[in-house]
């Protein structure tokens, strides 16, 4: 796993989410955690509050590497398309436009989530896939 994917652990859709990214990611590339955990806690302390605060999921790209890099809302959503390759690379190709031409899209849905989608807690991971989730 080279890619480290914080999520809300309380939110449908961000399950959703997960859940397509295990599917999709065939070279199991992702680790995923959930901001309310401790490897969160860890890792995103020195990282501004209001990264921390931000309704979005967080990805880090090169996790725990000297190319670490970290992208936010619809950069990090399209970023990860683009790391997942293959077909998905197509949609990937938007992260290197400017974050202001979808990122207030992203922060609409993104504040409305629990709205739109359920509350209910994630899902257990398939046990084939537990390790992949950090606490």
């Amino acid at each position: 796993m080279t890619h480290l994917i914080f999520y809300d652990g309380k939110c449908g859709l961000c399950d959703h989410a997960v859940q397509f990214l295990l599917e999709a990611d065939k070279q199991q590339v992702f680790a995923f955690a959930p901001l309310q955990g401790t490897t969160a806690e860890r890792v995103l302390k020195e990282v501004p509050q209001e990264v921390k605060q931000a309704d979005s999921l967080i990805l880090i790209e090169n996790f725990e590497t000297p190319q670490e890099k970290l992208y936010l809302f619809g950069k990090g959503a399209l970023r990860a398309c683009w790391l997942l390759g293959g077909k998905w690379r197509w949609i990937g190709w938007l992260s290197f436009l400017p974050a202001w031409l979808y990122d207030w899209g992203y922060r609409v849905v993104a504040k409305n989530r629990h709205r739109f989608f359920s509350k209910d807690v994630c899902k257990l991971p398939d046990p084939n896939e537990k390790k992949r989730f950090l606490p």
